[in-house]
Protein backbone atom coordinates (compact mmCIF):
# COMPACT_ATOMS: atom_id res chain seq x y z
CA UNK A 1 0.00 0.00 0.00
CA UNK A 2 2.74 2.36 0.64
CA UNK A 3 4.71 1.68 -2.60
CA UNK A 4 1.16 2.29 -4.42
CA UNK A 5 0.79 5.97 -2.75
CA UNK A 6 4.21 6.54 -3.30
CA UNK A 7 3.85 5.74 -7.18
CA UNK A 8 -0.04 7.66 -6.64
CA UNK A 9 2.04 10.62 -5.26
CA UNK A 10 4.61 10.87 -8.26
CA UNK A 11 1.83 10.78 -11.23
CA UNK A 12 -0.45 13.34 -9.57
CA UNK A 13 2.42 15.76 -7.85
CA UNK A 14 3.02 17.61 -11.51
CA UNK A 15 2.12 21.16 -10.80
CA UNK A 16 0.87 21.75 -14.47
CA UNK A 17 -1.44 19.68 -16.36
CA UNK A 18 1.07 17.40 -18.84
CA UNK A 19 -1.22 18.30 -22.13
CA UNK A 20 -0.95 22.23 -21.19
CA UNK A 21 2.85 22.04 -20.81
CA UNK A 22 3.51 19.72 -24.14
CA UNK A 23 1.39 22.99 -25.94
CA UNK A 24 4.19 25.82 -25.45
CA UNK A 25 7.90 25.33 -25.06
CA UNK A 26 9.51 23.24 -21.75
CA UNK A 27 10.38 26.04 -19.08
CA UNK A 28 12.69 24.78 -16.67
CA UNK A 29 11.40 21.82 -14.28
CA UNK A 30 12.39 21.55 -10.65
CA UNK A 31 12.42 18.07 -8.92
CA UNK A 32 11.71 18.61 -4.77
CA UNK A 33 12.34 15.45 -3.12
CA UNK A 34 11.53 14.34 0.74
CA UNK A 35 11.38 11.32 2.89
CA UNK A 36 8.57 12.41 4.47
CA UNK A 37 4.66 12.93 2.90
CA UNK A 38 4.15 16.03 1.47
CA UNK A 39 1.03 17.32 2.58
CA UNK A 40 -2.33 19.68 0.73
CA UNK A 41 -2.09 22.52 1.66
CA UNK A 42 1.53 22.78 1.64
CA UNK A 43 3.47 22.20 5.38
CA UNK A 44 5.13 26.07 6.15
CA UNK A 45 8.56 25.05 5.20
CA UNK A 46 7.07 24.10 1.79
CA UNK A 47 5.12 27.10 1.37
CA UNK A 48 8.34 29.56 2.27
CA UNK A 49 10.38 27.43 -0.50
CA UNK A 50 7.46 28.54 -3.02
CA UNK A 51 7.13 32.40 -1.63
CA UNK A 52 10.86 32.34 -2.45
CA UNK A 53 10.99 30.71 -5.94
CA UNK A 54 8.10 33.64 -6.42
CA UNK A 55 10.70 36.07 -5.53
CA UNK A 56 12.71 35.26 -8.05
CA UNK A 57 10.05 35.25 -10.91
CA UNK A 58 9.80 31.41 -10.96
CA UNK A 59 5.76 31.02 -10.84
CA UNK A 60 5.11 27.11 -10.52
CA UNK A 61 2.69 26.07 -13.57
CA UNK A 62 3.66 28.96 -15.35
CA UNK A 63 7.33 29.95 -15.75
CA UNK A 64 8.46 26.64 -13.87
CA UNK A 65 7.43 23.14 -13.37
CA UNK A 66 7.89 21.51 -10.45
CA UNK A 67 7.70 17.67 -10.05
CA UNK A 68 7.42 16.12 -6.36
CA UNK A 69 8.26 12.62 -5.29
CA UNK A 70 8.22 11.54 -1.35
CA UNK A 71 8.69 8.28 0.15
CA UNK A 72 5.93 8.54 2.08
CA UNK A 73 8.26 8.72 5.21
CA UNK A 74 9.57 4.90 4.87
CA UNK A 75 12.96 5.10 4.13
CA UNK A 76 13.30 2.33 1.81
CA UNK A 77 11.68 3.60 -0.64
CA UNK A 78 13.89 6.56 -0.57
CA UNK A 79 16.06 5.43 -3.62
CA UNK A 80 12.69 4.76 -5.57
CA UNK A 81 11.33 8.01 -5.10
CA UNK A 82 14.94 9.73 -6.30
CA UNK A 83 15.20 6.90 -9.15
CA UNK A 84 11.25 8.09 -10.17
CA UNK A 85 12.31 11.72 -9.78
CA UNK A 86 15.38 11.97 -12.03
CA UNK A 87 13.29 10.17 -15.29
CA UNK A 88 11.49 13.11 -15.08
CA UNK A 89 14.64 14.97 -16.30
CA UNK A 90 14.41 17.89 -13.40
CA UNK A 91 17.11 20.41 -14.55
CA UNK A 92 17.77 20.78 -10.80
CA UNK A 93 17.11 18.77 -7.31
CA UNK A 94 15.94 20.42 -3.97
CA UNK A 95 15.63 17.74 -1.07
CA UNK A 96 15.06 18.30 2.63
CA UNK A 97 17.00 15.63 5.18
CA UNK A 98 19.92 13.35 4.82
CA UNK A 99 17.74 10.82 3.88
CA UNK A 100 16.68 12.47 0.62
CA UNK A 101 20.42 14.50 -0.36
CA UNK A 102 21.95 11.00 0.11
CA UNK A 103 19.22 9.09 -2.20
CA UNK A 104 19.79 11.92 -4.93
CA UNK A 105 23.47 12.04 -4.49
CA UNK A 106 23.38 8.38 -5.10
CA UNK A 107 20.86 8.41 -8.18
CA UNK A 108 23.21 11.47 -9.99
CA UNK A 109 26.02 13.07 -9.49
CA UNK A 110 25.06 15.45 -12.89
CA UNK A 111 21.86 17.14 -12.04
CA UNK A 112 22.41 20.02 -9.63
CA UNK A 113 21.05 19.43 -6.36
CA UNK A 114 20.19 21.91 -3.52
CA UNK A 115 20.14 21.55 -0.11
CA UNK A 116 16.72 23.62 1.59
CA UNK A 117 17.73 22.24 5.15
CA UNK A 118 20.15 19.57 6.31
CA UNK A 119 21.98 19.17 9.87
CA UNK A 120 25.51 18.41 8.64
CA UNK A 121 26.46 17.74 5.04
CA UNK A 122 29.82 17.01 5.89
CA UNK A 123 29.36 14.78 8.69
CA UNK A 124 27.05 12.98 7.01
CA UNK A 125 29.24 12.60 3.45
CA UNK A 126 26.85 14.64 0.99
CA UNK A 127 29.77 17.38 0.53
CA UNK A 128 33.69 17.24 1.03
CA UNK A 129 32.86 20.96 2.39
CA UNK A 130 30.46 24.07 3.29
CA UNK A 131 33.03 26.49 2.07
CA UNK A 132 33.82 24.38 -1.51
CA UNK A 133 31.34 21.51 -1.12
CA UNK A 134 32.20 20.25 -4.91
CA UNK A 135 30.55 17.62 -6.79
CA UNK A 136 26.75 18.95 -7.92
CA UNK A 137 25.13 19.61 -4.50
CA UNK A 138 25.10 22.87 -2.09
CA UNK A 139 22.07 24.72 -0.62
CA UNK A 140 21.72 25.60 3.02
CA UNK A 141 22.48 23.46 6.35
CA UNK A 142 21.72 24.10 9.82
CA UNK A 143 24.29 22.28 11.41
CA UNK A 144 22.54 20.15 14.45
CA UNK A 145 25.60 18.79 15.51
CA UNK A 146 27.35 21.85 16.25
CA UNK A 147 24.69 23.61 17.71
CA UNK A 148 24.15 20.58 20.21
CA UNK A 149 26.89 21.83 23.01
CA UNK A 150 24.43 24.73 23.23
CA UNK A 151 21.36 23.01 23.97
CA UNK A 152 22.74 20.90 26.82
CA UNK A 153 24.29 24.33 28.01
CA UNK A 154 20.95 25.52 28.12
CA UNK A 155 19.08 22.48 29.81
CA UNK A 156 22.35 22.90 31.83
CA UNK A 157 21.31 26.20 33.01
CA UNK A 158 17.68 25.41 33.99
CA UNK A 159 18.49 21.97 35.83
CA UNK A 160 21.70 22.67 37.46
CA UNK A 161 21.90 19.75 39.52
CA UNK A 162 21.69 17.32 36.43
CA UNK A 163 23.61 14.03 36.36
CA UNK A 164 21.89 11.86 33.52
CA UNK A 165 21.35 12.47 30.43
CA UNK A 166 19.33 10.46 27.42
CA UNK A 167 19.22 10.72 24.12
CA UNK A 168 17.06 9.16 21.40
CA UNK A 169 17.84 9.51 17.83
CA UNK A 170 16.43 7.38 14.74
CA UNK A 171 19.17 5.01 13.83
CA UNK A 172 17.93 4.88 10.14
CA UNK A 173 18.91 9.06 9.64
CA UNK A 174 22.60 9.45 9.10
CA UNK A 175 22.42 13.12 10.28
CA UNK A 176 20.27 12.05 13.61
CA UNK A 177 23.88 9.57 14.22
CA UNK A 178 26.18 12.86 13.85
CA UNK A 179 24.31 14.79 16.25
CA UNK A 180 23.98 11.78 18.72
CA UNK A 181 27.72 11.70 18.96
CA UNK A 182 27.77 15.47 19.43
CA UNK A 183 25.33 15.30 22.27
CA UNK A 184 27.19 12.58 23.77
CA UNK A 185 30.63 14.44 23.35
CA UNK A 186 29.40 18.04 24.99
CA UNK A 187 27.68 15.32 27.71
CA UNK A 188 31.58 14.50 28.83
CA UNK A 189 32.53 17.66 28.83
CA UNK A 190 29.44 19.17 31.00
CA UNK A 191 29.98 16.25 33.60
CA UNK A 192 26.75 14.56 32.38
CA UNK A 193 26.57 10.48 32.02
CA UNK A 194 25.08 10.48 28.78
CA UNK A 195 22.89 7.32 27.45
CA UNK A 196 22.65 6.77 23.89
CA UNK A 197 19.32 5.24 22.34
CA UNK A 198 18.83 4.76 18.56
CA UNK A 199 15.64 3.78 17.54
CA UNK A 200 14.16 1.76 14.46
CA UNK A 201 10.72 1.80 15.10
CA UNK A 202 8.08 2.90 17.11
CA UNK A 203 7.55 0.24 18.94
CA UNK A 204 11.46 0.05 19.84
CA UNK A 205 10.32 3.93 21.16
CA UNK A 206 7.53 2.65 23.40
CA UNK A 207 10.15 0.11 24.55
CA UNK A 208 12.59 3.10 25.45
CA UNK A 209 10.19 5.12 27.14
CA UNK A 210 8.99 2.26 29.34
CA UNK A 211 12.54 1.76 30.65
CA UNK A 212 13.65 5.23 31.05
CA UNK A 213 10.24 5.85 33.47
CA UNK A 214 12.01 3.51 35.48
CA UNK A 215 15.47 4.95 35.39
CA UNK A 216 15.38 8.73 34.83
CA UNK A 217 17.27 10.72 33.26
CA UNK A 218 17.86 14.56 34.35
CA UNK A 219 17.18 15.66 30.70
CA UNK A 220 16.15 14.04 27.60
CA UNK A 221 17.88 14.99 24.36
CA UNK A 222 15.61 14.76 20.85
CA UNK A 223 17.81 14.67 17.86
CA UNK A 224 16.76 17.42 15.41
CA UNK A 225 16.68 15.85 11.83
CA UNK A 226 13.28 14.64 10.58
CA UNK A 227 12.63 10.97 11.57
CA UNK A 228 11.32 8.62 14.32
CA UNK A 229 12.29 10.68 17.18
CA UNK A 230 11.36 14.19 15.45
CA UNK A 231 7.64 12.33 14.07
CA UNK A 232 7.08 11.23 17.83
CA UNK A 233 7.68 14.75 19.58
CA UNK A 234 4.42 15.11 21.02
CA UNK A 235 4.61 11.64 22.43
CA UNK A 236 7.98 12.50 23.77
CA UNK A 237 7.26 15.79 25.06
CA UNK A 238 4.25 14.32 27.00
CA UNK A 239 6.68 11.58 28.58
CA UNK A 240 8.77 14.43 29.70
CA UNK A 241 5.93 15.96 31.62
CA UNK A 242 4.27 12.93 33.01
CA UNK A 243 8.02 12.00 34.07
CA UNK A 244 9.01 15.52 35.32
CA UNK A 245 11.83 15.34 32.67
CA UNK A 246 13.21 18.00 31.17
CA UNK A 247 12.84 17.46 27.38
CA UNK A 248 15.30 19.57 24.94
CA UNK A 249 15.77 19.69 21.26
CA UNK A 250 16.25 21.60 18.28
CA UNK A 251 12.72 21.93 17.26
CA UNK A 252 10.44 24.77 18.54
CA UNK A 253 7.28 23.15 17.68
CA UNK A 254 8.42 20.29 20.42
CA UNK A 255 8.75 23.01 22.85
CA UNK A 256 5.51 24.21 21.94
CA UNK A 257 4.17 20.68 22.52
CA UNK A 258 5.30 20.06 25.86
CA UNK A 259 8.72 19.98 25.93
CA UNK A 260 11.18 22.54 28.14
CA UNK A 261 13.46 24.17 25.59
CA UNK A 262 14.57 24.14 22.05
CA UNK A 263 17.58 26.32 20.24
CA UNK A 264 16.84 25.97 16.33
CA UNK A 265 17.13 27.80 13.03
CA UNK A 266 14.36 29.15 11.25
CA UNK A 267 13.54 26.17 9.31
CA UNK A 268 10.84 28.01 6.73
CA UNK A 269 13.96 30.91 6.62
CA UNK A 270 15.90 28.17 5.32
CA UNK A 271 13.61 26.84 2.60
CA UNK A 272 12.80 30.64 1.20
CA UNK A 273 16.90 31.01 0.77
CA UNK A 274 16.76 27.53 -0.79
CA UNK A 275 15.25 29.32 -3.66
CA UNK A 276 17.62 31.31 -4.28
CA UNK A 277 20.17 29.05 -4.78
CA UNK A 278 17.75 27.07 -7.22
CA UNK A 279 17.24 30.43 -8.67
CA UNK A 280 21.24 31.00 -9.16
CA UNK A 281 21.13 27.02 -10.73
CA UNK A 282 18.87 27.79 -13.10
CA UNK A 283 20.90 30.70 -14.37
CA UNK A 284 23.62 29.11 -14.74
CA UNK A 285 25.64 28.47 -11.77
CA UNK A 286 27.76 25.04 -10.80
CA UNK A 287 26.88 23.89 -7.28
CA UNK A 288 30.68 23.55 -6.65
CA UNK A 289 31.22 27.32 -7.20
CA UNK A 290 28.26 27.80 -4.36
CA UNK A 291 29.02 27.71 -1.10
CA UNK A 292 27.03 26.42 1.46
CA UNK A 293 25.53 28.81 3.48
CA UNK A 294 24.31 28.41 7.63
CA UNK A 295 21.14 30.04 9.42
CA UNK A 296 21.89 33.71 10.27
CA UNK A 297 19.57 33.81 13.35
CA UNK A 298 18.99 30.93 15.73
CA UNK A 299 15.93 31.15 17.98
CA UNK A 300 15.65 29.97 21.92
CA UNK A 301 12.16 28.69 22.99
CA UNK A 302 11.07 27.94 26.41
CA UNK A 303 7.93 26.36 27.57
CA UNK A 304 7.18 28.15 31.04
CA UNK A 305 3.96 25.83 31.84
CA UNK A 306 6.36 22.98 31.29
CA UNK A 307 8.98 24.12 33.46
CA UNK A 308 6.65 24.74 36.45
CA UNK A 309 4.89 21.20 35.62
CA UNK A 310 8.10 19.42 36.22
CA UNK A 311 9.02 21.90 38.73
CA UNK A 312 11.72 23.51 36.88
CA UNK A 313 12.99 27.13 37.49
CA UNK A 314 14.56 29.28 34.54
CA UNK A 315 16.57 31.64 35.21
CA UNK A 316 15.54 35.13 34.45
CA UNK A 317 18.98 36.14 32.66
CA UNK A 318 17.60 32.65 30.25
CA UNK A 319 14.17 34.01 30.24
CA UNK A 320 15.76 37.63 28.77
CA UNK A 321 17.43 35.88 26.36
CA UNK A 322 14.36 34.08 24.57
CA UNK A 323 12.95 34.55 21.71
CA UNK A 324 9.96 32.47 22.04
CA UNK A 325 8.41 31.94 25.42
CA UNK A 326 4.89 29.46 25.77
CA UNK A 327 2.93 30.08 28.94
Amino acid sequence: MKRRALLALGAGAVVAPRWLLAQRARIPRIGYLLLTPITEPPSRERQAFLDGLREFGHVPGETVEIVYRSAEGELEFMDAASRELLAQKPDVIAVSGSAAVLAAKKATRTVPIVMLALGDPVGVGAVSSLAKPGGNITGVSFLSSDLAPKRLQLAKECVPGAKRLAVVWDRRNANSRVESLAVVAAANQLGLAAESLGLGSDAELARVLGRLAGRKPDILYVTFEGGLAAANRTTLAEFGLQQRIAVVSGWSFATEAGGLLSYAPDIPAMFRRGAYYVDRVLKGAKPAQLPIEQPTRVELAINLKTAKAIGVSIPRELLLRADRVFD
